[in-house]
C-alpha cells in the first residue's frame, strides 16, 4: 500500500502506538489522537484519508463523534470503528451513521490490513483515463495514435471521427488546449465569426456533429471557411459520420483522426482493457495488484455493449472496485455487464416514462401543467439528495412553505 494519511483515535496509549507501528511499517503516515477533541483538531488541519475510531472513550465516545461529523457533512473519508466491547447493534448503528466497517479488539494484523485496503480501494482518486494514459500507454494502437495526434498539431484542418466523450475531449485538449470556440447545431453563425474568434485568442473553431447541421447553415459556414485563406485559426470537425460532411471528399486521410472503434474491431478490447487497468493501478497506488483472467478479457471482447473507449473505461474502472482479491474473473465481468445492461434499460425506460409525463403535462390545463411540472422539478432535485435549505435557495421557495409543498405532493424528504 502507498502512503496514506491515517488518523487513529483511541484513549489507550498502547493500542494507539501499536497500531501506529503496524501502519507505518506499511508505509502510511499516522496521526494519533487520545480523545475526540484532539481527533477533531487533527482532522481539521490534515488531509486525512482514513480514520480508525474507538467507540469507548471517556470524554466523548466514538459513536457520538461519528454522529457529529455526519451532522456537519465531515465524513469525507472511510471511518473504521474499533471496540473491545462491541455488539452487533453497535456495529449496525455505526454503519448506518456512515462508518465504513467495524473491527473488534483484539484486532488481528491481517484483518486490520485487509479492512484498510478495502476501505481505501473504494476511494479511487483518478476516475477516468486522462492525458497520462495517452502519453504513456504502450499498446500499439495508442502508440500510432499518439504519433498522429502529434503530427496533427501543425495542421489547420482536422477531422476527429468518433463519439463525443472523455477520450475525444482529451484529444482536443492535446491539440488546442481549452481556448477554442465550439459551434453546434444551435449556434448562431455571424459573418465574421472566424475573425472574432481569432481576435479573442481562440486557437481553434470546433464544429460538433457538423453532419447533422441544417443544409442552409452548412452552406453558410462553408462559405466563411473558404474565405479563411490566411489560416488564422484551426478548424476541427467532431463527428461520428465525417463522410457526411460536404467537404469530406477534399480531405486527405492524414487529416482524419479515428477514435478507437470497438464495434468494428472487437479484438482491440483485451489490449485496451489491460492498458486501462495498468493506468488505474499506476495512478492509484493504494489499490495494490490486480490482473484480468484470460476468460475475463474474452468476456469483454465478445460483449456487445462495449462500443467505444469511454464505455470500456467506465467498465474497467467499476470492475476494479467490485472484484475481490487480485483477480478480475469472467464471473465479475459477466455480472457487471448484466447490471450495466439493466442500468441502460432502466435509463431508456425512464426516458420513455418522462416523455409520457411531459406529453401529459401539455395535454392538461395550464394550472394542471404548472402543478405537474412543480412535482417533477421538486422530485428531480430531491432524488439528487439535495438538502431542503439548498433546494429552498435554488427554487426560491421559503423553507417552511417548501416542507408543506413536498408533503402535499407526496414527495419523500430524504
Amino acid at each position: 500500500m502507498a502512503e496514506t494519511n491515517i488518523l487513529i483515535v483511541d484513549d489507550e496509549q498502547d493500542i494507539r502506538e501499536s497500531l501506529r507501528d503496524i501502519l507505518e511499517d506499511e508505509g502510511h503516515k499516522v496521526y494519533l489522537a487520545e480523545n475526540a477533541e484532539a481527533a477533531k483538531s487533527i482532522k481539521e488541519k490534515e488531509n486525512i484519508k482514513l480514520i480508525l475510531l474507538d467507540i469507548w472513550m471517556p470524554d466523548c465516545d466514538g459513536i457520538t463523534l461519528l454522529k457529529e461529523w455526519a451532522a456537519t457533512n465531515k465524513i469525507n473519508c472511510p471511518v473504521i470503528m474499533m471496540s473491545g466491547h462491541g455488539t452487533i447493534d453497535t456495529a449496525i448503528e455505526a454503519t448506518k451513521i456512515g462508518a465504513y466497517d467495524f473491527l473488534e479488539k483484539p484486532i488481528s494484523l491481517q484483518k486490520l490490513l485487509n479492512t484498510i485496503n478495502l476501505a481505501l480501494k473504494k476511494e479511487i482518486h483518478v476516475t477516468k483515463i486522462d492525458q497520462n494514459f495517452l502519453n504513456t500507454s504502450q499498446v500499439n494502437w495508442v502508440v500510432q495514435f499518439r504519433q498522429k495526434l502529434t503530427d496533427l498539431k501543425t495542421s489547420n484542418l482536422i477531422y476527429l471521427k468518433g463519439s463525443e466523450g472523455n477520450f475525444i475531449n482529451l484529444c482536443i485538449s492535446m491539440l488546442v488546449g481549452t481556448n477554442y470556440l465550439l459551434i453546434d447545431s444551435n449556434s448562431v453563425i455571424k459573418d465574421n465569426f472566424i475573425e472574432k474568434a481569432a481576435q479573442k485568442g481562440c486557437n481553434a473553431i470546433l464544429f460538433k456533429n457538423f453532419s447533422k447541421f441544417e443544409d442552409v447553415k452548412k452552406q453558410s459556414i462553408n462559405v466563411f471557411l473558404k474565405e479563411n485563406t490566411h489560416k488564422k485559426i484551426k478548424i476541427i470537425y467532431i463527428d461520428d459520420h465525417i463522410e457526411n460532411i460536404d467537404s469530406f471528399g477534399d480531405v486527405a486521410q492524414k487529416n482524419i483522426l479515428n477514435m478507437p472503434d470497438f464495434k468494428e474491431n472487437e479484438d482491440l478490447i483485451p489490449d485496451f482493457s489491460l492498458a486501462i487497468l495498468r493506468f488505474y493501478l499506476s495512478m492509484n497506488k493504494h489499490l495494490g495488484y490486480k490482473e484480468f483472467e484470460i476468460s475475463a478479457l474474452n468476456s469483454l471482447r465478445i460483449s456487445k455493449v462495449i462500443e467505444d473507449i469511454d464505455v470500456l473505461d467506465n467498465i474497467v474502472f467499476n470492475l476494479i472496485k467490485i472484484s475481490e482479491g487480485q483477480k478480475i474473473s469472467s464471473e465479475d465481468v459477466l455480472n457487471y455487464l448484466q447490471s450495466f445492461k439493466n442500468k441502460k434499460n432502466n435509463i431508456a425506460e425512464e426516458e420513455i416514462h418522462t416523455s409520457k409525463k411531459i406529453n401529459t403535462i401539455f395535454n392538461g390545463t395550464l394550472k394542471e401543467a404548472r402543478e405537474s411540472f412543480e412535482k417533477l422539478y421538486l422530485k428531480f432535485h430531491m432524488e439528487k439528495k439535495i438538502s431542503i435549505s439548498e433546494l429552498a435557495k435554488k427554487s426560491g421557495v421559503e423553507r417552511t412553505h417548501l416542507y408543506r409543498k413536498l408533503k402535499t405532493l407526496g414527495i419523500k424528504i430524504k
